[in-house]
């Protein structure tokens, strides 16, 4: 979605709804994933780093990060008759993941997502 905010907002105010959108760098008048998943996995760590401290320092902007479970497995089964691309797509750098995500946390500071976005509201009891 192209024309989607970056970045945390509200939907119908300031009562609506909070999206907290995975986190994206611009480049030129481009938006390019850079909040994990796949793409975490796929490119070089250096690359990662470098959008997420552009968004971080450019945008001055908090940054959301996800990976699924089973990127950090590469002992996981292998499925068998899938093509290269989807195999390629799921299987690439798994053992490197673990590393990866040790890494991203000693570079970046991190915080519960309540906390970051709902100032005040994340400490509630």
């Amino acid at each position: 979605m192209p024309e989607a905010p970056r970045f945390a907002f509200r939907h119908n105010g300031e009562n609506g709804l909070l999206e907290i959108p995975v986190t994206t760098v611009a480049i030129g008048q481009r938006k390019f994933p850079c909040g994990g998943g796949g793409y975490f996995r796929l490119f070089p760590y250096v690359l990662s780093r470098w959008a997420l401290q552009r968004v971080n320092g450019l945008d001055g902007q908090s940054a959301v990060f996800y990976f699924h479970p089973w990127e950090i497995d590469p002992e996981q089964p292998r499925q068998e008759g899938i093509g290269l691309k989807t195999r390629v797509r799921h299987y690439l750098n798994l053992s490197r993941m673990e590393a990866r995500l040790a890494r991203l946390l000693q570079d970046f500071a991190w915080g519960r997502m309540d906390e970051v976005f709902l100032p005040g509201l994340g400490s509630r009891s």
